[in-house]
């Protein structure tokens, strides 16, 4: 392989055996430690303690800052107010946050997190409950063999680096058919980011463009719209500001039953002539009719997967609208981004809809989102509102 992505690889397969951990090393550098606790009840958090079991490794309990939490058990781990740790295990024990944020100042080693202290706001109300050791969960990321299969949720710091490796000619085609030369600088930073836990800095969306970049499209007030992983609103909320309160039609799936309410009550306090536009599905979209296993978390990063808790309906796109016209679709949905294209196929087809796709959350999505979008047809451009982090491909004709 030649050109950007082939120099990146080719850095890569040099500086390897430098990089990376073993599990055994990893075990030897927890072992200094009275035990392990994880600092967010969140997908990220849930993720990185499978990945940890896999090895072998088990935490004491989860700690969070949410009041909401406190006396819960989440995966069999009761969640702690952060102020109890000291007093309860002591203060030689290890506090990895596992939050998602905007990916500039991560640590490559313990001894370097812990100079640094990780997340600066977390990691202060950490060190003031009694919490000495308090390091940025992607700290681990070196211990490649801990992420490898990528199964286990939101932890788009420590990809499977084996699985890139792997589809690196499947990569590098894709950053070659990107659309213009800020895609393929970002879709080049990312790829940096995942095999060396850095990588320059990317020009980062606000958070209110992340599916509707001005530089793009501007959605117009006719727009048939339909919001996967709908959450409480926040996607409607951006396009009814963008478009002055007008639009064609609005289709929402949201399966998480306590986000879903959430939604109801913003949909009902629409204008009626609005509300009439507004189609607010239970369900989950997916590849196929029937239900899927959820880890419903009421509130953002609700996901598929073998161990959730709740039974979620779900649906396609295509049964949903059942010829109904689209003009634009867009999903975060925490994994099932590939599942719920397939189960858009025919209204991709027939509609051409603008594309709004995060491409983040398990590593294979990094270059199999993008195929799916190249292979029907469109222009597919990439950028970030997280910077390194999170990303989401534009399909566009």
């Amino acid at each position: 392989m030649s050109g950007v992505i082939g120099e990146i690889f080719a850095r890569f397969e040099r500086e390897c055996p430098r990089l990376e951990q073993t599990v055994d090393e990893l075990k030897l550098a927890l072992g200094r430690y009275d035990g392990i606790v994880l600092y967010g009840a969140g997908s990220s958090g849930i993720a990185l303690l499978l990945a940890l079991r896999r090895a072998g490794v088990e935490p004491l309990c989860f700690a969070d800052g949410a009041p909401k939490k406190w006396g819960t058990a989440c995966m069999g781990l009761e969640v702690l107010p952060p102020q109890e740790l000291a007093g309860r295990f002591g203060a030689n024990i290890l506090v990895l946050v596992c939050i998602n944020t905007d990916g500039q100042a991560y640590c490559r080693s313990f001894d370097e997190a812990l100079r640094d202290g990780g997340h600066s706001g977390v990691q202060r109300r950490l060190h003031e409950c009694g919490c000495a050791n308090v390091v940025d969960y992607i700290a681990l990321r070196r211990c490649f063999a801990l992420f490898r299969g990528d199964n286990t949720g939101n932890l788009p710091s420590c990809p499977d680096v084996d699985c890139l490796w792997e589809n690196r000619e499947r990569i590098g085609r894709v950053y070659e058919r990107l659309a213009d030369r800020q895609s393929q600088e970002i879709y080049a930073n990312i790829l940096n980011f995942r095999l060396f836990g850095e990588g320059p800095e990317i020009p980062t969306l606000a958070q209110e463009e992340k599916y509707f970049p001005a530089e793009l499209f501007v959605p117009s007030g006719e727009e048939h719209f339909v919001d996967c992983g709908a959450f409480d609103g926040q996607t409607l909320r951006d396009l009814l500001a963008l478009t002055s309160n007008r639009i064609g039609a609005y289709y929402a799936l949201e399966p998480d039953p306590a986000n879903f309410r959430r939604l109801e009550a913003f949909a009902a306090q629409l204008p009626e002539g609005l509300r009439e536009k507004i189609e607010l599905s239970p369900r989950a979209a997916w590849s196929g009719e029937g239900e899927i296993p959820l880890y419903a978390l009421h509130g953002p990063g609700s996901f598929a997967a073998p161990y959730g808790g709740t039974q979620a309906a779900a649906t396609t796109i295509d049964r949903l609208l059942d010829g109904r016209r689209a003009t634009a679709i867009k999903m975060n949905i925490e994994g099932s981004e590939l599942a719920a294209l397939k189960g858009a196929e025919e209204t991709i087809c027939r509609w051409h809809p603008k594309l709004m796709i995060a491409g983040y959350h398990k590593t294979w999505d990094f270059w199999k989102v993008p195929e799916r979008m190249l292979g029907a047809g469109y222009e597919v451009y990439l950028r970030s509102y997280m910077h390194h982090l999170s990303f989401v491909f534009y399909g566009l004709e």
